[in-house]
């Protein structure tokens, strides 16, 4: 990765310079013509570039001595692409498995790709990674958004600014961007009422664990969830829903308790995949392994394990993989001329989701929807 942000830099410098170089001689040029008009202004002296500046608050736009970019202008298929990604965290396997298919994309066509992220979820702290990207004005962004909302003004001013933005994982709040690509949260959280109706039948009494009462993505899991559920079994009891945000333990001391308080529940449903862990435990360490089913998002390597050896029921599995690859193969085939704005007629692409059981996880048609922990596993 070293390398390659090395080459990548090296040759956005590159492209600067030729900029900087034209502005430069039109300026001259103009102090030429001007000069057979009028007399000099003693004391001044030809203007230089304008010098880029990174606000620490603020994020960038593309550099403002860059030429102006009409609607992707046309780059050869020979040419090498310098696209960035930004992800919403880093280090993850969900996350890992999206750079992997994004990586094949890169390579099927002649993309030079560089990945980053910070090493948690958060807004203030992507800033950062984004403000480095944009500042070394790369040929296009593909970006995980932390805040959906915060986000659209920026997103906005990066595609006037000739920038092609596709945003993966989460929709931005207006279709500011080329398109979005995600899994539908509200119908991955109707696939989990659906398997649950279908294990336990009517009467269910059921706990959903959200993250936080803020977070769009696991709320529209829940809110799918919980309105299926109720619509399948007229007799099911909904527990109010429990926050225990990203943190395992919490989630495990919140689950423990509605469990002493609910003895005939039935069923957790578990919106994230970072605190079904914890609420995994409470349930075994209650004595109520396959009494109370446990359904989760993702498919990480170790929730698969788990799932073969029973600790969770069912795992509502994402494709990553694919998402990352079509971000990346699109913003090349825009960059070049292949595809434009009227290509993408939608503001977003929802991905298939598949709920993985015992049963199933083995199918060889299911082996996309499970995530890598580390690149090295895939060749890279």
């Amino acid at each position: 990765m070293t390398e390659l942000m090395s080459t990548f830099k090296k040759e956005v410098f590159m492209r600067k310079m030729k900029q900087w170089l034209s502005l430069a001689l039109v300026v001259l040029v103009a102090a030429s013509m001007a000069a057979c008009n009028q007399a000099p202004q003693g004391g001044e002296s030809a203007a230089a570039p304008p010098q880029e500046t990174t606000s620490k608050t603020e994020m960038t736009s593309k550099p403002e001595t860059a030429a102006p970019e009409t609607d992707n202008a046309v780059t050869s298929a020979d040419e090498t692409l310098n696209i960035a990604a930004v992800a919403a965290e880093v280090g993850i396997p969900y996350f890992t498995t999206m750079q992997w298919g994004a990586l094949d994309a890169a390579k099927d066509y002649n993309v030079e790709l560089y990945w980053t992220g910070p090493a948690e979820w958060d807004f203030s702290k992507q800033q950062t990674f984004i403000d480095g990207v944009i500042s070394t004005n790369p040929d296009a962004l593909m970006l995980v958004p932390t805040d959906n909302a915060a986000l659209v003004t920026y997103v906005d001013q990066w595609m006037k600014d000739g920038i092609p933005v596709i945003c993966t994982d989460l929709i931005l709040a207006e279709h500011v961007d080329l398109v979005g690509y995600s899994s539908d949260p509200y119908s991955g959280g109707a696939e989990a009422a659906k398997q649950f109706y279908s294990q336990n039948g009517d009467g269910g009494i059921y706990l959903p664990v959200g993250t936080n009462p803020g977070a769009y993505g696991a709320n529209l899991r829940v809110q799918g969830f919980v309105e299926t559920i109720k619509a399948l079994d007229s007799q099911c009891t909904v527990l109010d829903t429990v926050y225990p945000g990203n943190d395992a333990n919490k989630a495990a001391q919140l689950v423990s308790a509605a469990l002493t308080g609910n003895p005939g529940m039935t069923g957790v449903f578990v919106a994230t995949s970072a605190p079904a862990s914890g609420a995994a435990s409470a349930i075994i360490e209650a004595g109520k392994s396959g009494l109370v089913k446990i359904a989760a998002f993702d498919a990480d390597p170790q929730q698969v394990l788990d799932l073969k050896a029973g600790t969770y029921d069912v795992l509502i599995a994402q494709d990553p993989y694919q998402m990352g690859y079509d971000a990346i193969a699109n913003l090349a085939k825009y960059c070049r001329g292949e595809l434009t704005k009227e290509d993408f007629k939608d503001a977003a692409v929802y991905y298939e989701m598949k709920a993985l059981t015992r049963e199933n996880i083995d199918d060889e048609s299911n082996a996309r929807f499970k995530y890598i922990a580390e690149l090295s596993d895939v060749g890279y």
